[in-house]
C-alpha cells in the first residue's frame, strides 16, 4: 500500500494539557509548565491528581505493576507506536511527557491505547456528478458519525462529529477491523465481526446452503464490494494521538488509515449501526469542526488525496 505515514510529531503535545478535561467528575490537572513537559526534566513536587473511571468495560488489571510493557504479551499490544516508554515503579510514564493527571482515565488500558481509525472519502460530485473545485483542486466529501458519548460524570450525553474508530488490542495487517467497523456503524451491515475473518470463500460457502439465495447474493456483492475498495487503502498516521483525556498512565495512540470510495460504494445509502446517533458525508470545502485533533487527520488525508485542503496552513497536532 501506498504509505505515508507520520509517526514522530515534533511538537510537543497540548491537548493533553487540557486542564478542565475531566471537571465533571472533580477533577482538575495541575498545570505543567511546558518547558517541564518532558519526564527527563526535574520537576520538585509533582504530585498530580489521580483519576480512572471504574465504569470502563475492561479486564485491565487495577494495578499496572501487573502489567509488561513495553511488549506484545497477552493478546495485547503494549508497544508504542512513537518509541518506547518509562516504566517508574510499575507506572507506565506516557510516551510525550506529564500531562498534569495520574491513573488510567477513561481508557481501557493502561500505557498507550491503541485505536483503529478508517477516513472513508469519496470525490464530491453534486448534480450534473462532475467534480467540484476549489482553488483549482477538487473537493472531498468524508464520511463522518456522531455517537451519544458519555463523558465522565455526565448526566446529559453530548454529540459530535468525528471518524469511525475502534480500539484495537492486535495488530490488523489485512485491515479486517477497520472494513468491518465501517460496514457495521455506517452501513448497520449486522454480520460484520470485529475480528479479521478467513476470506470471501467462507461466506460464499454459508450462504448457498441459505434457503433466500437472492437474499445471501445480496450479501456476496456486498461483501466483495468492501473488500476491493479496502485493498486500496493509504496509510495516514500512526503514532501518539494528542487527547484531552490523556493521562501521565494512559494514552490514546491511532493507526490510521484511508480509503477513497467510487461507484457503487459512493453512492449506497448510509444506515447508521447500533450506538450511532448519525451517519453522513461532510464536504471538505469548508473546516468541519472535529473531536480533538482529528482535524489534522482530515488535513492529511487531503494533503494524500491532492485535494482542496481547509485546513492548509494549521497545525493540528
Amino acid at each position: 500500500q501506498a504509505m505515508h505515514v507520520l509517526t514522530a510529531p515534533a511538537t510537543k503535545h497540548k491537548l493533553s494539557l487540557t486542564r478542565d478535561a475531566y471537571r465533571n467528575v472533580g477533577i482538575i490537572r495541575v498545570e505543567v509548565p511546558p518547558d517541564f513537559i518532558d519526564w527527563d526534566t526535574q520537576l520538585e513536587f509533582y504530585d498530580p491528581p489521580e483519576y480512572t473511571d471504574e465504569s470502563v468495560d475492561t479486564d485491565e488489571s487495577v494495578f499496572p505493576d501487573q502489567v509488561k510493557f513495553n511488549s506484545d504479551a497477552n493478546d495485547v499490544n503494549r508497544i508504542s507506536y512513537y518509541r518506547s516508554y518509562q516504566v517508574d515503579s510499575g507506572d507506565p510514564l506516557n510516551v510525550r511527557g506529564r500531562t498534569g493527571l495520574k491513573g488510567r482515565g477513561i481508557f481501557r488500558r493502561w500505557g498507550p491505547n491503541h485505536f483503529a481509525v478508517t477516513i472513508i472519502t469519496r470525490w464530491y460530485r453534486p448534480g450534473t456528478g462532475n467534480s467540484v473545485f476549489v482553488r483549482n483542486k477538487p473537493v472531498l466529501e468524508v464520511l463522518l458519525v456522531q455517537e451519544e458519548d458519555e463523558l465522565p460524570g455526565k448526566d446529559q450525553k453530548t454529540k459530535f462529529y468525528h471518524l469511525p474508530k475502534v480500539p484495537i488490542d492486535r495488530e490488523d495487517p489485512t485491515r479486517t477491523v477497520n472494513k468491518n467497523t465501517i460496514k457495521y456503524q455506517c452501513y448497520n451491515l449486522k454480520h460484520a465481526s470485529p475480528t479479521p475473518s478467513s476470506d470471501l470463500q467462507e461466506v460464499v460457502r454459508k450462504f448457498k446452503s441459505s434457503k433466500t439465495p437472492a437474499s445471501a447474493q445480496k450479501t456476496i456483492d456486498n461483501e466483495h464490494l468492501f473488500d476491493e475498495a479496502f485493498k486500496s487503502w493509504n496509510s495516514v498516521y500512526r503514532g501518539y494521538f494528542d487527547d484531552i483525556y490523556n493521562t501521565d498512565n494512559a494514552w490514546m495512540e491511532v493507526d490510521a488509515i484511508s480509503v477513497n470510495f467510487e461507484n457503487p460504494l459512493a453512492s449506497r445509502p448510509l444506515e447508521k449501526g447500533p450506538k450511532i446517533s448519525e451517519v453522513s458525508w461532510q464536504k471538505l470545502d469548508s473546516k468541519v469542526v472535529m473531536r480533538n485533533n482529528e482535524s489534522w487527520l482530515l488535513k492529511r488525508v487531503c494533503q494524500i488525496n491532492r485535494a482542496y485542503n481547509p485546513y492548509a496552513g494549521e497545525s493540528l497536532l
